[in-house]
């Protein structure tokens, strides 16, 4: 049974502005995970929330210290949203193998310049692919950089 962890963003539910016309700004959604200490096949991380809208331009998922410290790592991590969860990133293999920091700043072809046209806000998750070998107790971080558009039409 897969287990879902939330982050403290997530957890505020804190709204992006959304003001008339092209937002001229980018904005981050940027969270940190709590320590966990097992990695579980299909465990979720509920990061936070990109607004209706929103074009994601990058994603940046990253680790502060090692998660897997097997000789031969097996944990692989994706990042989407619910219902697409190999949006951004599938089976990510660089992050939390090596000892000290590790970043993975490569983007899927679906998820650069993904719009949230969902009419809602949409929750990215980070979920667990592989499960570590060797499971370390450890932090992800993920920054998500978008701008919203306006909804066509709603000008004044």
């Amino acid at each position: 049974m897969s287990t879902a962890y939330t982050t403290a963003l997530f957890n505020s539910k804190v709204g992006a502005s959304s003001g008339h016309g092209l937002s001229r700004m980018s904005t981050h959604l940027h969270a940190i995970s709590g320590a966990i200490s097992t990695w579980a096949a299909n465990d979720t991380i509920a990061v936070g929330y990109i607004p209706r809208q929103a074009v994601v331009t990058n994603v940046i998922l990253k680790a502060a210290s090692q998660l897997d410290s097997n000789g031969t790592p097996t944990l692989a991590l994706d990042v989407g949203v619910v219902g697409t969860p190999q949006l951004f990133k599938a089976a990510v293999t660089t992050v939390g193998h090596a000892s000290g920091a590790s970043v993975d700043t490569t983007n899927t072809g679906a998820g650069y310049l993904y719009q949230n046209t969902s009419g809602a806000d949409q929750e990215v998750i980070i979920t667990v692919h592989t499960a570590a070998a060797t499971a370390v107790s450890g932090t992800l971080e993920l920054d998500v950089e978008y701008y919203v558009e306006d909804v066509a039409g709603s000008n004044p």
